[in-house]
């Protein structure tokens, strides 16, 4: 096997190890937030939804950016052999994030109320306070992440992101539950809710540094040793920022733009006409559909971490062809994933969602339009994850932080002027959403043709999309007849499993599955093999 062979095949090893660990924490997720959801409904939905959104956009604005920079300077320092600054780029990374993960942990801890004078929502006062430690120890997770991941190795992110899940299930769902049983409100059960996340990712804050401190002590085997050369650390930490900031800004300005329209959408519902109670519902109900909305977003997020080590080695190494091929697959990867999950939600939302919100028939016919209207928008913030990182891999960093500004201009533009439409209401905010992705895709896309990294648009869309959309047409149409014989729940099962044979056949017949692709998993001779890929 060449060296690029071996590259290409390292990229898609680490993907399919995140893909896998993905699948597995939102497998755990769902065990986590569906039951929540049928214990408190919309409205605690809406209270748990504002306290995340504040800590989403805390931790981006504080770490963003970071475990990008380390990725690339550890790709690059190994795959020049300089194994001494590869461990001192890990070292002050570690100590920069800690600094930074308490600074933003007291700011959201202490800047409460500020938070939810904006948000209009005082009941999320609990819920924002249990969480607010979290972004210290996910700066230190987010450290070693992103070290390892320099090198390649993707098992200590994916188990860490296992136990953050599982410690987010047991102790969140068990508090929730309890707090419950013993009839305390709606906002104190949700923060026992949130303040599972917290514990959740301390417990994989303490694996995953357990793991680095053995590496220390067995002298990094993973790393190079050709070279005991190393830059400076005022200039490794210079050239980190330098890195870092701008991906930061590109990443905490569509964060704080999320942030901002969670604010916008609730006070613009109250100013059409509704009570703060009322608003919180409907926002509810429209978290509810989200949660499906970022479903494969987990999975493919995978493909964005696993290419930017990948794409600056082949860099490194002035191979600007295996750059493009690495691009090429990337594409492909993401759109064979997102674009069935797209046309899916959107032509089966009521039946996906009364399948999992078994107990809340009234909010999910509230919400499920919403989903319908969210279904392009899937396709678009995958192929924005996996742009941003190509862009961030090829040294432009500052381009994202154009296109997420403009995204973010579109997004908030159009939920303050639809949202505020007493007959639109909530039903704009998916509108927005699908505008604000789309606009930061296509201006992606034009930034990475622009910067010589060719790809082919029929090999990696336009095959995909066809299949997919044979298979939307199908499943519209014979969800009703299986479900007035078997009944919706057992109908919609039986209606996701012939779509998704029928959509692998369609891959099959489009050839949109190249064999080169197939070989880099793992047995992918065999594979190749099995669907007849020549």
């Amino acid at each position: 096997m060449s060296l690029n062979e071996k590259r290409g095949s390292s990229f898609i090893e680490s993907t399919v190890v995140l893909m896998i660990a993905s699948v597995v924490v939102k497998l755990i997720g769902a065990f986590f937030s569906i039951p929540l959801t049928n214990l408190y409904g919309a409205e605690g939905t809406g209270i748990f939804n504002v306290a995340y959104y504040i800590y989403t956009c805390m931790f981006t604005i504080s770490t963003a950016g970071l475990p990008v920079a380390v990725s690339r300077m550890v790709a690059s320092a190994n795959t020049l052999g300089r194994g001494r600054e590869v461990r001192r780029i890990g070292k002050i990374a570690f100590v920069s994030f800690t600094f930074i993960g308490l600074f933003f942990s007291s700011v959201m801890f202490f800047g409460v109320d500020v938070f939810l004078d904006l948000a209009g929502m005082q009941a999320a006062r609990y819920s924002v306070l249990a969480i607010a430690p979290c972004i210290f120890f996910v700066a230190l997770v987010s450290a070693v992440r992103g070290y390892y991941q320099g090198l390649a190795n993707m098992v200590p992110t994916a188990l860490s992101q296992v136990i953050e899940a599982l410690g987010k299930l047991v102790v969140g769902l068990g508090l929730a539950y309890y707090l419950m049983g013993q009839g305390y409100s709606i906002d104190i059960v949700v923060a026992g809710a949130i303040g599972g996340v917290t514990i959740g990712t301390v417990l994989g804050a303490l694996y995953i540094i357990g793991v680095r401190l053995r590496d220390i002590r067995r002298g990094d085997i993973a790393v190079r040793r050709l070279s005991e050369e190393s830059r400076p650390v005022g200039e490794l930490t210079g050239e980190l920022f330098k890195i870092a900031v701008p991906i930061t800004i590109s990443a905490g300005v569509l964060s704080l733009t999320n942030l901002i329209d969670t604010f916008v959408v609730v006070r613009r519902l109250q100013e059409s006409g509704m009570t703060e109670p009322a608003a919180t519902y409907l926002y509810g109900a429209y978290g509810m559909s989200v949660k499906f909305f970022n479903l494969p977003q987990t999975v493919i997020v995978g493909i964005g971490v696993s290419i930017i080590p990948a794409i600056s080695a082949a860099l490194a190494r002035r191979s600007r062809e295996q750059a493009s091929r690495l691009t090429e697959s990337a594409f492909r990867l993401t759109a064979l994933l997102a674009l069935p999950c797209a046309v899916g939600l959107a032509v089966l939302p009521q039946p996906i969602m009364d399948l999992l919100y078994y107990n809340q028939p009234e909010d999910v016919a509230v919400a499920a339009p919403t989903l319908t209207l969210l279904g392009p928008a899937v396709i678009f913030v995958a192929m924005t994850s996996v742009t941003n990182a190509i862009l961030q891999a090829q040294g432009k960093e500052k381009m994202p932080v154009v296109s997420m500004l403009l995204g973010g201009i579109v997004k908030l533009i159009t939920n303050y002027t639809l949202v505020g439409i007493a007959t639109i209401n909530i039903y704009g905010a998916p509108v927005g959403t699908s505008l604000c992705y789309g606009t930061i895709t296509v201006l992606n896309l034009i930034f990475i043709r622009r910067n010589g990294i060719p790809f082919s648009f029929v090999r990696t869309f336009a095959k995909p999309a066809l299949s997919a959309g044979v298979m939307g047409v199908f499943a519209y149409l014979m969800y009703p007849p299986l479900s007035g014989m078997i009944g919706s729940k057992l109908g919609v099962l039986a209606v996701i499993a012939l779509a998704a044979v029928l959509y692998l056949l369609m891959l099959a017949a489009t050839k949109a599955l190249p064999k080169e692709d197939v070989l880099m998993l793992p047995k992918g001779e065999k594979i190749a093999k099995i669907l007849k890929l020549k």
